[in-house]
């Protein structure tokens, strides 16, 4: 019966509210009202019973009126035995199909019920929802959104890149690199480097130990060996490539300067070529001059270096003293490349 009345619209439940006596109706909410409803409706079954506001209520639970009549009925005499059989079992008959029929109506209203209080509540929840939550009105809105975003990111990398000065920073080393004295320095550290494996050892010093937690194996490390700067074993090899690489070649260099003719002719311009204070096509050919006397021919400077340390040096360059000599036609190549870029 309760879902007979939870089917009611608020203001049809306030008008048998009011015709049940019951007070307090007009400041409940619906579902209070239906609960307060039934109770009355129930407790008073006899008074309201015959109202026909009500009747629709008692006939979807039966009528309590009837069902106390048919049960409180007199007895019939004995004789008349054959008739209260037959009007018992008939009441009996009656009253379990009206069982039957409530329990039916009960469980297509609880149905009923639960149909319209989904069909009902659901579109709050989702509002409710809705309004939490910010929806895009339009796809075209989120595509703008993400493209102005984009564009945001992409000023602020591009800020952060030039503040940071990386341009400036690449610009500075392309314009070092881009000179013949860049091309000499590199080609005299590739030998430097060679050299310093044969002159200037690493010696064992200890062990890092195995972790088996991170399942790591025991690394051996190495220090330089700083006692070899007090013996000939560093300073034989070294000195014999300063003086071939460094001293003669630069001092050939020195004094045989051809870019020194240009001084005499007025002031320079904007084309005119830069004038080195060490000639850089005289320090190749010098230095593949003495490279290849002192490593190929025997040449030892009045038996200033012995051939072992020769032979210790020429092994510890990559590629030996052929290598020195490509360097040199390198270098040479350059200087005469960046001479006639300078003329034009």
């Amino acid at each position: 019966m309760t879902t007979y009345l939870s089917k009611q619209k608020k203001g049809d439940l306030q008008d048998m509210a009011k015709q049940a006596g019951l007070s307090g109706y007009d400041d409940m909410l619906k579902d209070d009202l239906v609960t307060a409803l039934d109770e009355k409706l129930r407790a008073d079954s006899s008074k309201f019973a015959g109202n026909p506001i009500f009747a629709e209520f008692y006939k979807r639970g039966g009528s309590p009126v009837k069902k106390q009549r048919q049960v409180s009925s007199p007895s019939v005499p004995d004789a008349d035995g054959e008739l209260k059989t037959a009007r018992r079992r008939k009441t009996i008959v009656a009253k379990v199909k009206d069982e039957a029929a409530d329990a039916v109506n009960g469980a297509e209203d609880a149905a009923a019920d639960t149909s319209t209080a989904l069909a009902t509540r659901t579109p709050r929840a989702v509002q409710r929802i809705a309004e939490r939550v910010p929806l895009p009105p339009s796809p075209k809105v989120v595509s703008d959104y993400i493209a102005r975003s984009q564009a945001s990111f992409s000023t602020k990398l591009s800020d952060m890149y030039k503040k940071s000065g990386t341009t400036e920073a690449i610009e500075g080393v392309r314009d070092t690199a881009s000179t013949v004295v860049a091309i000499e320095v590199l080609c005299n550290l590739i030998e430097a480097v060679g050299l310093q494996t044969e002159t200037f050892p690493w010696r064992y010093a200890f062990d890092i130990p195995a972790i088996p937690a991170i399942k790591s194996h025991a690394y051996a490390v190495k220090l330089p060996d700083f006692f070899v700067l007090v013996t000939s074993f560093f300073w034989a090899p070294s000195t014999l490539w300063l003086t071939t690489s460094l001293f003669v070649p630069l001092l050939f260099a020195y004094f045989f300067n051809f870019s020194l003719s240009i001084r005499g002719q007025g002031a320079r311009t904007r084309s005119s070529p830069h004038v080195y204070k060490f000639d850089p096509l005289t320090y190749n050919v010098s230095k593949a001059l003495v490279t290849w006397l002192v490593y190929s021919q025997g040449f030892r400077f009045n038996g200033f270096w012995s051939d072992e340390t020769v032979a210790r040096v020429d092994g510890a360059l990559f590629g030996g003293y052929q290598g020195v000599l490509i360097g040199t036609a390198i270098g040479a190549l350059a200087s005469l490349y960046e001479a006639i870029l300078q003329k034009h």
